[in-house]
């Protein structure tokens, strides 16, 4: 670099200025969307603030604008409210599309709270023990409600498997939300999204427990589980945008994009599968990853600059 070479903050004394304005007004108006998401839930801040391991102090800096959430709590904010992180975002980010069946504004129903928990718990259970094990009276245990209170609700287990079905797609769409906005380039968002859906940390785990359940009822003559295709869709679009983005950019290997895609989203879950049944650990899901991006997807300039492999990143959303 020539030593006369004056960097662009040098060169406009305001643009370093004008920038903090930007994240200061996008702070602000991050904190009216999570004021309103708190207030049509019902729930107390000091109850928010708990939930996403804050103290109230910060939470009020947070939604007031004088200090930006982090992607972990912005992930508690929308799951402890029943909203998308999308939203909780101006509806901006880097993902194909919501899910279904998620609120993309908040619901100010006066059922939505209690039904909200009862589904977290059905999702917990269902994830550790598994659909046959768990009973309606566990669930209503481990949620503080009766099993009457319950069927209020759900008219039955298969609803109530359903409904942690959809409570696993939205942490999945939500988590992609947080940690992936702010990454423009293409090879570290591949990267990332394919991490953010590896069964790495406890919640991903979780998730790939109920996954595991609903393809396995999904094989079964006269499944109802209709929401799971259009969700794995949906995630196949975003994993496809990304390369399509990364092609555009040249940074990844020239190909039919929606055929990498299958490729690369089967690989992941073969390789999650072997991670839940204790046939392979994380650290080889991680290096079988990196090992086929680099032969099948990125160019070669592309992989020095992809170095983050370690599963603690990750580890810290979970």
């Amino acid at each position: 670099m020539n030593g006369a070479q004056t960097s662009d903050t040098e060169d406009n004394p305001h643009r370093e200025d004008d920038q903090s304005s930007e994240h200061s007004r996008s702070s602000e108006a991050t904190g009216l969307r999570v004021r309103e998401a708190i207030r049509r839930s019902g729930l107390k801040q000091r109850k928010i603030a708990a939930a996403i391991g804050i103290d109230e102090t910060k939470l009020s800096k947070a939604l007031s604008g004088r200090r930006r959430f982090t992607a972990d709590e912005l992930l508690g904010v929308a799951t402890a409210t029943g909203v998308t992180v999308r939203w909780l975002l101006g509806d901006e980010s880097q993902v194909s599309a919501p899910p279904p069946n998620t609120a993309t504004v908040p619901d100010s129903d006066e059922d939505a709270t209690p039904k909200r928990s009862i589904a977290e718990a059905a999702w917990t259970l269902f994830g550790r023990h598994g659909f046959d094990a768990v009973r309606i009276a566990d669930i209503a245990a481990a949620s503080g409600v009766s099993a009457p209170s319950i069927h209020y609700y759900f008219a039955n287990k298969s609803d109530l498997f359903d409904a942690a079905l959809d409570y696993s797609v939205k942490l999945a769409f939500d988590r992609q939300i947080a940690w992936l906005d702010e990454i423009a380039d293409p090879a570290q968002r591949l990267e990332r999204l394919l991490k953010l859906q590896s069964p790495l940390g406890r919640t991903e785990r979780g998730e790939w427990s109920i996954w595991l359940q609903a393809w396995a009822r999904m094989a079964l003559e006269g499944s109802t589980l209709t929401n799971y295709p259009p969700s794995y869709e949906r995630w196949s679009r975003t994993v496809q945008s990304t390369i399509e983005d990364g092609q555009r950019t040249g940074c990844f290997r020239a190909g039919d994009p929606r055929a990498m895609t299958d490729e690369l989203t089967s690989l992941l879950d073969g390789l999650g599968v072997k991670v839940l049944t204790g046939v392979m650990d994380t650290d080889t899901l991680s290096l079988r990853l990196r090992s086929y991006l680099g032969r099948a997807i990125l160019l070669p300039t592309t992989t020095e600059h992809t170095t983050d492999t370690s599963t603690d990143r990750l580890k810290e959303s979970s």
